[in-house]
């Protein structure tokens, strides 16, 4: 019963006796980025940007254009896939750069375009949709510039659907990935995406086409070293006064990436440094992060007194539920991670339910709280009914009104013996006037 006061008597006791240390270096080291303008990695499934480099320098946003040239004619035209453009002059003026050949009078469907667009990166195709959806390129470029907007891209500014490069546009890594995670959040979106080819069927003007994905990550037909096991999307591109950029998600065991590096170039080995920064920045958060038990439901925090209960004086207390958090993998629970706990109050009183909340329980990391979970009792406890009678005699006869009665009636005793005497008092003076 002295180790169960002791533990009840404190209200927040830590548990492990060990300070929190600062977490190892290599789950503070960033991962080793160069040869980039920009770059970024974030993970989804827990809403926490891992590493950033120069994300919010303005710089050109060569391809990424098309991800939000995407978002806006998916949102037009995505239910309505098999719909048939006839490609017109006005749609093919001024396209240059990256495309799939498109002339004048052929008639493709919306889903070649999409596919084209985000898969191939085809100019002619961004074209196409973006007259198709506005009626006029600057139609298009007017809504495009809104919606940045609306999504918190507020350092964004687009001058045209394709990403073709133009002085008055420009854009951050950081907008850049909030557009990604819009993108993230379309189905179609990124069903297109995910694909390494895509097989245009033949047209009224053009016998089939393979579409091969742009992104290095997914395809293998161009380049091979920078293919990505788990890599899903989304977008690569450049232009020569923007360099070489990729977005990039990726999932493997249950957790997502976005990596956007931008402004990358041709190093003196031939490589990309846009693929070679994301590739590094996805390893880096596979290898160095992941969920880690830090709090078991089976673990015994603490006892606490019961009172009425002739069978049992007390009861463990246990977490409500076991706690895995997203941490760096070398955190070390032991020594990085402590805990402290505080009780509803001093004791229960039975009867107690199995599984009645008694307390919380928080999980701290170096100095920060990392997680709170409920403190549950771990079996039931009777209530005795001859202790309970006792307990209400007891209550009853140290209640105001039990006192403030016994007062009472101490007074009116004390009154009536006082009064009484005093007229018997007075009876006796006056027989002896009357002797």
């Amino acid at each position: 019963m002295k180790r169960i006061g002791a533990a009840v008597a404190a209200l927040i006791v830590m548990i492990t006796a060990v300070a929190a240390l600062a977490l190892p270096a290599a789950a503070l080291d960033p991962p080793d980025i160069t040869g980039v303008d920009g770059a970024l990695l974030y993970n989804f499934e827990n809403d926490v940007t891992l590493y950033e480099q120069n994300a919010d320098e303005v710089i050109y946003p060569a391809s990424t254009v098309k991800l939000m040239t995407g978002i806006l004619a998916i949102e037009a035209l995505g239910n309505d896939p098999d719909r048939v453009i006839t490609v017109t002059a006005d749609m093919l003026k001024g396209v240059v750069g990256n495309n799939i050949g498109l002339v004048e009078g052929e008639k493709v469907t919306v889903a070649d375009m999409l596919n084209a667009l985000l898969v191939g990166g085809a100019n002619d195709a961004a074209q196409v949709l973006a007259i198709t959806v506005a009626g006029s390129v600057d139609a298009f470029v007017l809504r495009m510039n809104a919606r940045a907007a609306e999504l918190g891209a507020v350092n964004t500014r687009y001058a045209n659907p394709t990403g073709m490069h133009d002085e008055a546009m420009f854009t951050t890594v950081r907008d850049t990935a909030i557009i990604a995670k819009h993108c993230a959040k379309i189905p179609y979106f990124m069903s297109i995406v995910a694909e390494p080819k895509y097989v245009m069927n033949a047209t009224n003007k053009s016998d089939y086409r393979n579409v091969y994905n742009r992104n290095y990550l997914i395809a293998k037909n161009t380049e091979t070293r920078y293919f990505y096991n788990g890599a899903t999307g989304m977008n690569a591109g450049s232009t020569t006064q923007a360099g070489f950029a990729v977005v990039a998600t990726a999932t493997r065991a249950g957790l997502t990436y976005l990596a956007v590096a931008m402004g990358g170039i041709e190093d003196e080995s031939g490589a990309l440094t846009n693929y070679v920064a994301a590739r590094k920045m996805l390893d880096w958060a596979f290898g160095g992060y992941g969920y880690i038990s830090v709090l078991s439901d089976k673990t015994v925090i603490c006892e606490i007194p019961v009172t009425l209960s002739s069978s049992l004086d007390y009861v463990t207390l246990v977490p409500a539920q076991s706690l895995e958090l997203y941490l760096p993998t070398d955190t070390n629970v032991g020594t990085d991670v402590t805990y402290s706990y505080k009780t509803i109050s001093d004791s229960l009183t039975a009867p107690v339910e199995l599984g009645q909340k008694a307390g919380m329980i928080t999980v701290i990391l170096n100095g920060e709280i990392i997680g709170t979970v409920d403190l549950v009792t771990t079996s039931g406890v009777s209530r005795s009914d001859f202790l309970y009678t006792m307990e209400g005699i007891k209550r009853f006869a140290t209640s105001r009104f039990f006192i403030a009665t016994v007062v009472s009636a101490v007074v009116i005793s004390v009154a009536y013996v006082i009064i009484n005497s005093i007229v018997r008092y007075r009876r006796m003076m006056k027989q002896r006037r009357y002797r």
